[in-house]
This record gives C-alpha cells, structure tokens and sequence, in this order.
C-alpha cells in the first residue's frame, strides 16, 4: 500500500501544481488609483488579478456583462452560459477586462507608443488558441495627464497617454476570431485561460498576468502525457500487489 500511496501523491501533486498562484499576482484587488477605472460607466474598481513590475500594472477580470463584476478565487472566475438576461442588451452573458497603465507607482517614463501588447485565449475545451494586440482595439478609453479620453481613435498621438483598458467579449465574432476562437459557443460547459503581455520597444518583456474563466462545469482537459503515464504506474502497481497476494494465498 506504501507504493500506492506514493504513486496517489505524485499524481497529486501534478494537478496541485496547475493551481499554485501566479508569482507576483495580487488577485481580487483594485487596480491603482488613479487612474483606477475608467473604460465604461458603471464598472467597478474591484476583483481584477492585478500584476504590478516596476512602474507597469497588467489587470485582468472577468464580469457579467452590463451587471458588475464577479468575484474570484485565485485568478480563476465563474462565469454563467448562455445569453446577457438584461433586457435591450445582446451577446453572451460575461465578458473580460483588460487594463494596462504604464504609470501605476508615479515614476513610470514609457508611454503608449512605446510598447506592444499581446492578449493570447486558450480554449481548452476546443483546444484552440490565438492572440492579438488589444492595443490595437480603436475604441480602447485611454488615459493620460490630461485625463481619460475614450475612444481611442479619437484621442490623437498616443505619445501623451500612459494606460488603456476595455472591456469585451467572445460572443462578438471579431474578438473571438481575433483569439483563435471562431467556433466560440455562448452555451458551452468550457474553461477559458486569458494572458495579458506588455513589451517595451526592444520587445523586452515589462510583465504578464493571467486568469481563468470557468462557464458553467467548465471543460474537461485532457491529461498530459506524464499524467499519463504517473496514472499507468498506479494501475500497474495496483496489479503487481494483487498478483502478490494471490502468490501468497496459494
């Protein structure tokens, strides 16, 4: 029983493994304020994971839509299927934000214009992934020492902001497309891992934040290869105590 048991807890701790917090992820906090939030009416400034380097804060949260907010248990969110139930509203019934301000301590001396950013999706029910540069987004609301200007294509040189957030959606096809998830089903039982990069102009790594948005039983994963394997051993053990006790019996 001794093997067994070893087997059990190195199985174990390959899956306890997957759910350790991110290093440097403060998670079910607000974001630094100012600017705190700014990318629509009615959004709270609340239950984002937050990873702060040096003067760059990456955010990222998952709410129901039009509604507010959800809160999380170690960057990990549960989110309903199906549709938005508020009334004149369309799309599915959660969505996800993204921030990045590039000024959260006070000192920061980079601007809009000097970075990149990568927002990546992984399906893992559908096995599929993609990224995009939210960036990019023209509708982004922006923020800088002028104050917040929204949308994004409207506010001119990106040289005199500093941060940008928006929320959105996979139920809008351009979004999903974009992420490498065409085939996104508003009603599907699925888990949905969200990675949120900035980079400076060198394309130098400035930070990263992650969470996980669970809808509805969330998908099962296919076991990796190890898993696998530590799995087969177990059996295998199971097999040789067996065969010795019927030896000792006879």
């Amino acid at each position: 029983m001794k093997k067994f048991q070893a087997i059990s807890l190195a199985a174990f701790s390959l899956f306890a493994v997957a759910g350790r917090a991110q290093a440097g992820v403060v998670y079910d906090t607000a974001l630094a304020n100012p600017p705190g939030v700014y990318y629509g009416t009615g959004n709270s400034n609340s239950d984002f994971a937050v990873s702060t380097t040096g003067s760059v804060e990456l955010g990222l949260s998952a709410i129901t839509r039009f509604i507010g907010p959800i809160v999380p248990a170690l960057g990990t969110y549960d989110v309903p299927t199906g549709a938005t139930g508020v009334a004149g509203k369309t799309g599915s019934a959660w969505g996800f934000v993204f921030s990045v301000d590039l000024n959260a301590d006070g000192k920061g001396t980079q601007n809009l214009s000097t970075i990149t950013t990568r927002l990546t999706l992984n399906d893992v029910g559908l096995g599929k992934s993609g990224f995009f540069d939210p960036l990019a987004i023209p509708d982004n609301a922006e923020f800088g020492a002028g104050g917040v200007c929204s949308p994004a294509f409207l506010c001119g040189a990106s040289s005199g902001f500093y941060a940008f957030q928006n929320s959105e959606a996979l139920s809008f096809a351009a979004v999903a497309a974009a992420l490498g998830d065409p085939g996104y089903n508003i009603n599907a039982n699925d888990t949905y891992v969200f990675t949120l990069q900035a980079f400076n102009s060198n394309a130098a790594l400035l930070g990263s934040d992650t969470i996980t948005v669970v809808a509805g039983k969330g998908a099962t994963p296919i076991p990796e290869p190890v898993t696998l394997s530590l799995f087969g051993a177990g059996f295998a053990g199971i097999a040789a105590l067996r065969r010795r006790r019927k030896s000792k019996q006879a």
